[in-house]
């Protein structure tokens, strides 16, 4: 038996306290045989978390996978919440100099924002932060609005699951790619907080339905956790990516995806997965994902039959 296979099931034991399984044995076991064939045929780390009513279950919980952009879902609520305490509201303006932007990094602002200073409200810099995963739009919420060190606070106050940190932004992780490890969450901490935005009361009820429908309009990763919608399953799906840097060993640090789905009958569920250390490209790394989530839809609309 490989050492990874072996590493899967002793996560599994370890994490029985906070993922468990009640569903009948026989399809959890026919569950996690196909998905630990697709963790151990992979050329690096992959974690996932699952997240229903009746079910809850890990594979390589115990392992810290760097969160790159999905961050920017724990950056988005604690901004939100920022501004609620001192009662003030999303539309507020603020004036950005041409000095604060970087031109050279991942940031679709930059072709409706031009000018060497513009006002852009809070609003849509989140709405840019969460849709479309821009890095000068977080900065700028981390410089303006609330730090990654407070941001990190904030969440862990509220999340069902803190096993995760938040200590760099986008600039300083561009600066010095190894800093992403320092950003990491476990699978089950991101499921459970997608899951939250959801189900739970996080802040006022407009706040957070504008949050929810950024998550719905993501528009980077479909060919990952989304892979499966389709004209006739009517998933109701939103989701968050994170994408990485390579490593010295020129392997991918990161490519990850945490989603909500939500069948027509209201059944609903949260996945995670994450990859660390791949050694391969995004494309494969995608299409892994992509099989895990269409392993985990299977198995939720087989039980409906």
């Amino acid at each position: 038996m490989k050492p990874a296979v072996l590493f899967v099931f002793i996560c599994i034991l370890i994490t029985s306290s906070n993922c468990h399984r009640e569903k009948g044995i026989n399809g959890v076991n026919e569950l996690s045989q196909e998905l630990l064939k697709i963790i151990n045929d992979a050329p690096g780390t992959i974690g996932i978390a699952f997240v229903s009513d009746k079910d809850t279950i890990c594979f390589n919980n115990g392992v810290q996978f760097p969160m790159m952009s999905v961050f920017k879902l724990h950056q988005s609520i604690a901004t939100i919440h920022s501004l609620e305490a001192i009662s003030t509201p999303l539309d507020t303006l603020l004036l950005i100099k041409r000095g604060e932007i970087d031109e050279n990094t991942w940031s679709p602002m930059l072709k409706d924002y031009s000018g060497s200073e513009f006002f852009v409200s809070v609003k849509e810099l989140l709405k840019y932060t969460i849709e479309s995963s821009d890095n000068n739009a977080s900065n700028i919420l981390f410089k303006r609005i609330i730090s990654p060190d407070s941001t990190n606070l904030f969440i862990k106050s509220i999340a069902q699951d803190s096993t995760f940190n938040i200590a760099c932004s986008e600039s300083q992780m561009k600066e010095y790619h190894d800093l992403s490890y320092y950003n990491f969450t476990s699978p089950l901490s991101a499921a459970l907080l997608i899951r939250q935005v959801f189900k739970d009361s996080l802040c006022l009820q407009e706040n957070q339905e504008f949050l929810q429908k950024a998550l719905l309009h993501v528009t980077t990763g479909s060919d990952r956790l989304g892979a499966i919608l389709s004209n006739d399953n009517n998933l109701f799906f939103a989701h968050k990516t994170g994408s990485g840097y390579r490593n010295s060993r020129n392997e991918l640090i990161a490519h990850n995806d945490i989603g909500y789905f939500r069948l027509p009958d209201n059944q609903d569920y949260a996945l995670a997965v994450f990859i660390r250390d791949f050694h391969g490209t995004e494309n494969k790394a995608s299409s892994i994902i992509a099989s895990i989530s269409a392993v985990i839809y299977s198995y939720i609309t087989s039980a409906l039959k």
